[in-house]
């Protein structure tokens, strides 16, 4: 059983929330949930025993990554160099993330989700380092933005947003107020929001 290092998977997405790309994984078009699998995939110990800002481990990441390494054959990223165009569906797609950490009773990540098709003040726990969050978009009637919390705050934002700090990719930010990120991607008074929090796992 592996633990989830909600610090490890937040360092991962400070590292590399504002860089185009990392050189460990090749990056998708629409790319949020790409970088998300990513900082799950360091929470899980895939990037163990390694600097994230060495160039040298940089491309022993780069293998394990390649290797499939703390990834499974439904949820895993191609790595940077990879000729595929892209990594799995639960891997890259908000939709398909959600329903494979939710649901998952084999090997990979698992997660239990909160506040599923309901509007953000209706979240009833915590929002802490290390959990995503899913923006549901009007335009397109589903969730279409995922986002990891890496500040660490530990607080109900139903009182209060001010303190928590995002990092995401599309658009890239390494620690940008949930405030923004809200504004970005609803309208704050309709927004549906949901959340996940990650278990200990089997890789």
């Amino acid at each position: 059983m592996i633990e989830y290092n909600k610090i490890n998977a937040s360092r991962y997405g400070i590292q590399f929330g504002s860089k185009f790309e990392n050189r460990i994984f090749k990056r998708m078009t629409e790319d949020c949930t790409n970088f998300i699998s990513q900082c799950i995939w360091a929470g899980y110990g895939g990037t163990d025993g390694y600097s994230l800002s060495r160039p040298e481990d940089i491309r022993a990441l780069r293998n394990r990554a390649a290797n499939m390494y703390r990834q499974t054959p439904l949820w895993y990223g191609l790595e940077f160099k990879s000729l595929e165009e892209f990594g799995s569906m639960p891997f890259i797609r908000v939709e398909d993330f959600w329903n494979y950490v939710v649901n998952n009773d084999s090997s990979g990540p698992r997660a239990i989700g909160y506040n599923n098709g309901k509007h953000w003040t209706e979240l009833d726990v915590d929002v802490e380092q290390g959990d995503v969050i899913q923006f549901y978009h009007e335009d397109v009637q589903r969730y279409a933005h995922s986002a990891i919390v890496v500040s660490e705050t530990k607080q109900n934002i139903v009182d209060s947003m001010e303190g928590v700090f995002v990092a995401q990719h599309s658009a890239d930010f390494s620690y940008r107020p949930l405030v923004d990120a809200f504004n970005a991607n609803c309208d704050i008074g309709t927004c549906k929001m949901r959340l996940l929090k990650f278990v200990p796992a089997y890789f």
